[in-house]
């Protein structure tokens, strides 16, 4: 089962096609095709649903949010941004204020949210520079509040989301860079972290946490991502997010997942869920604001939304988090409800295909010329989720 399909890309659609095909196995495809699609080239999910005779199962109702005017305006939004929009203006869910207040306005909200400590409450930013400036602000009201104490500095790894031919490129190295292995080489294990040394020749000098130089060369590129140190603090009550995949015997995390600190001890944190981040994981931020494409399959009982300009998948998505209710703090009101016009979608080599293959002339068929009314056909609606069965024939 794949959940969250839309975001799947044509080449690991491609993968997964074929995965099945060798082990005769059968794949439910779960998710919404009008919310965040692939970072790879490809809406492999869409392309499924429009191109090929495949049925489709449909949930035609929202059945996440619990306030009922919420549950109508997510309903609206999802089909027409700006109707939707509309009614959440009118549940007094939108406040503007000026952009220097920005963060600080949203530190209060999410005060008056987390008033109740069961409550989990979530802010979903547009840029990395805003969730930098409301998780401060955050933080510095927890603290003034008793609520955080000042905390032990910790070195994390920030990915710079190189791609394979960045990767490739010898002159984007320096010293000091991290190299973490998801999958493991002749001389470096799985999970394993290298700091980059200097480069030498064909290839790189990096050392391992033995203290051992290794040599690599740019054919050992799709083996590792390349991360950047930074000093974090981190205290007892935070609350972070773990932005690194790892299965092993003394630690499991989930790239996404969000967690809160029970301990600092030296290197190690003690999460309140009882597992232990050790030393050698240091892929993690704070964890009270967070992108939209990182929001998406969360769900948390309240959401607060801060932004100028966010596209309508991004928006769609963000609003979309929460059970119970809704904050959206924006510096210009008239700047986001424009932005939500903006759609992410892409078209596929085949919607293109049909938009430039000319029409054949009416006299090519012997026909005479008569007006002719267009009729479109309707997209087919899938609300919340819907899967594909692959049986052993494919």
């Amino acid at each position: 089962m794949v959940d969250e399909a839309g975001m799947v890309s044509g080449r690991q659609m491609e993968g997964l096609l074929k995965l099945a095909e060798r082990e005769h196995t059968r794949i439910l495809f779960s998710g919404d095709t009008r919310q965040i699609q692939s970072v790879e080239a490809s809406d492999a999910l869409r392309i499924l649903e429009r191109e090929s005779k495949m049925e489709s199962v449909s949930l035609t109702g929202v059945q996440q949010q619990t306030h009922t005017e919420y549950r109508d305006a997510i309903q609206t939004l999802r089909d027409s941004p700006e109707q939707g929009f509309e009614k959440l203006e009118r549940l007094g869910t939108v406040r503007e204020v000026p952009a220097i207040e920005r963060a600080q306005a949203v530190a209060d909200i999410y005060r008056e949210m987390t008033v109740n400590p069961d409550r989990r409450v979530l802010v979903v930013a547009a840029t990395h520079e805003e969730i930098g400036r409301v998780t401060a602000a955050i933080r510095h009201d927890l603290k003034e509040h008793g609520e955080l104490a000042t905390g032990t500095i910790l070195e994390r790894h920030v990915p710079l989301q190189w791609t394979e031919t960045q990767k490739r490129d010898l002159a984007n190295y320096h010293e000091g860079q991290i190299l973490h292995f998801h999958r493991a080489t002749h001389d470096v294990g799985r999970h394993d972290s290298l700091e980059v040394r200097r480069v030498d020749g064909d290839g790189l000098i990096a050392r391992n946490e033995r203290g051992q130089d290794v040599s690599l060369t740019t054919k050992q590129a799709w083996a590792y991502s390349v991360h950047e140190r930074q000093p974090m603090e981190v205290a007892a009550g935070d609350r972070l997010l773990l932005t690194g995949n790892r299965r092993s015997p003394e630690f499991q995390a989930t790239n996404g997942e969000l967690v809160t600190v029970r301990n600092v001890e030296g290197r190690k944190i003690h999460l309140e869920d009882g597992r232990t981040i050790p030393d050698n994981y240091r892929e993690f931020a704070h964890g009270y604001a967070v992108t939209a494409h990182c929001s998406q399959g969360k769900t948390v009982d309240r959401v607060i939304v801060s932004a100028d300009a966010m596209k309508q998948e991004l928006f769609y998505v963000a609003a979309s988090r929460g059970r119970e209710k809704i904050a959206i703090v924006t510096s210009d009101r008239e700047q986001l409800r424009e932005s939500l016009g903006i759609s992410t979608a892409r078209p596929s080599a085949m919607e293109l295909a049909r938009e430039l293959r000319p029409e054949p002339a009416a006299h090519e068929h012997g026909l005479e010329k008569m007006p002719v009314q267009s009729v479109q056909q309707p997209e087919p609606r899938h609300e919340i989720s819907y899967g594909h069965d692959f049986g052993p024939s494919l």
